[in-house]
């Protein structure tokens, strides 16, 4: 099966299941991977004693048909492309005096002074007023405001007595 190109097609056609650990290597040594698998190596008498060692395993095929996808021609479509929008006008700018900006600067400065010293205070309500959710629902059963958890002090926690029996 001597092709011009000067290459033939090899195919692994069985498994090397219970085989020889050699004759399995000799497979993978052209390249095949997995059963049914077709590879294309030089003509030249040192492929053709390999596949003559398993010829069991290994058949030399003719060269695979192309598939008739790949004679279809490609068609490629593009979206046409859209004419830019004319811009719009932008509105002069007035320059502003020097007073004015700086008066502007200034209030930004206390605003933000202000809410950064407001935060911290939010925090601080925020964390005395923790319910926890069942508390909740259960004033709200009762018809009451939920109260916040109170956590007990060191000192303040009972000590159980120790447990009496065997040691």
């Amino acid at each position: 099966m001597r092709e011009k190109t000067g290459t033939i097609h090899v195919k692994w056609v069985r498994s090397g299941i219970g085989l020889p650990r050699r004759q399995k290597e000799i497979v993978a040594s052209l390249g095949l991977q997995r059963l049914n698998q077709v590879v294309e190596r030089p003509d030249n008498p040192s492929v053709r004693g390999i596949v003559a060692k398993v010829p069991h395993l290994l058949k030399v095929v003719p060269a695979p048909a192309s598939p008739s996808w790949a004679a279809v021609t490609e068609y490629v479509i593009v979206a046409p492309v859209a004419a830019p929008k004319p811009r719009a006008a932008a509105p002069k700018r007035v320059k502003e005096s020097s007073k004015e900006t700086a008066a502007k600067a200034a209030s930004e400065v206390k605003t933000q002074a202000t809410a950064a010293d407001a935060a911290p205070q939010e925090k601080a309500k925020a964390s005395k007023k923790r319910v926890s959710a069942a508390a909740k629902e259960a004033a709200s059963v009762k018809g009451e405001a939920a109260k916040p958890r109170k956590r007990k002090a060191a000192a303040e926690k009972e000590t159980k007595p120790p447990k009496k029996g065997k040691k």
